[in-house]
């Protein structure tokens, strides 16, 4: 039954994703940035994390920050992320890491249904990246390198992101901006096949009203793709352009109290809707989750309500070498 469900939620997810491959590179890889809607290109406080979704966001204060995730997705899919940052010498502070998803064992048939064989898919992605400011700008470079497997038939592709981020340095006030999955493929599934590259352009804000315990963000992603592409619809439904406007949007509020605790909520118009069953969204496209911090160690989770009829759970830790070493 996992093994089905598992393969019925690729399946679907493939459909509304057609026209490109890799699609894991822009799932979330940041319990906040699932709780804040799915995407945040704008964040003001240098977390590690988030400098999956723009390098710009790395910065020094970062050096030997260590950041576990674990992600248990639909249908028995679960990713795993691990980053961290060091110093690699005259070139600066580095930020590296790796993301694993595993999609479960299924099992392979002949023509007639017969079982042969079970065969695995997973996919992984390695990182590293690079930030240098100047002023209240900063610039920011990832690399990844990508693969995706089924059985004993993958893809890889090289690609880098390019970002940057301006820090008002009068106000709580950062706009963010990132072009990502710029690269090519190394090797693709089949001699036939044409696999694409989900190439995005992301513009986000992140501000903070100075007498009020709340941070606003707004994430614009899919900027490069038409409203009409960015989900399956019904081509006799007359969509409103209010509509089409917030398919492109995410929203999300933290609440801080104090400097250790923070209450994130978030809201994905587009996920809503695509993820919908018989127009009722059950809760489809909100998230919410929260950051505890204790001593030299931060705890993070999530929880996003991908489709109407799951919900999606993150649970991560940051900590620093320093408190590593007090350990062992």
């Amino acid at each position: 039954m996992k093994a089905t469900s598992t393969l019925f939620f690729l399946i679907f997810w493939s459909s509304l994703f057609a026209q490109q491959g890799f699609h894991f590179l822009n799932l979330p890889n940041s319990s906040r940035a699932a709780a804040l809607g799915g995407s945040a290109v704008s964040s003001n406080d240098n977390d590690i994390a988030m400098g999956y979704h723009n390098p710009a966001i790395l910065g020094d204060s970062t050096l030997g920050d260590i950041y576990i995730m674990y992600h248990p997705y639909l249908a028995g899919i679960n990713r795993m992320s691990t980053i961290a940052q060091f110093s690699a010498g005259k070139i600066g502070p580095l930020t590296a890491g790796i993301l694993f998803t595993d999609y479960g064992t299924f099992d392979e048939t002949d023509e007639l249904g017969t079982v042969i064989g079970r065969f695995k898919a997973q996919d992984y992605v390695l990182h590293i990246g690079k930030s240098h400011s100047l002023g209240p700008f900063t610039l920011g470079i990832n690399l990844k390198m990508a693969g995706s497997y089924i059985s004993t038939t993958g893809a890889n592709a090289l690609l880098f992101d390019l970002g940057g981020i301006y820090r008002s340095p009068y106000q709580n006030f950062s706009v963010g901006m990132i072009i990502k999955n710029l690269g090519f493929l190394i090797s693709d599934y089949t001699t036939d096949a044409h696999t694409s590259l989900p190439f995005d352009v992301l513009i986000g804000t992140t501000f903070k009203p100075e007498h009020m315990p709340f941070r606003f963000t707004v994430t614009a992603s899919d900027l490069v793709r038409s409203s009409d592409d960015l989900y399956v619809s019904n081509p006799n439904e007359n969509i409103r352009q209010l509509d089409q406007i917030f398919r492109y949007f995410n929203f999300g509020t933290a609440l801080l109290i104090g400097k250790r605790v923070e209450l994130n909520l978030g809201y994905n118009h587009r996920q809503r809707v695509a993820f919908s069953v018989d127009e009722m969204a059950y809760g489809a496209g909100l998230s919410f989750g929260f950051l505890l911090k204790i001593k030299d160690y931060e705890f993070q989770f999530s929880n996003a309500k991908v489709h109407a009829a799951a919900t999606s759970q993150y649970l991560s830790i940051k900590t620093n070498t320093s408190a590593l070493k007090q350990i062992f």
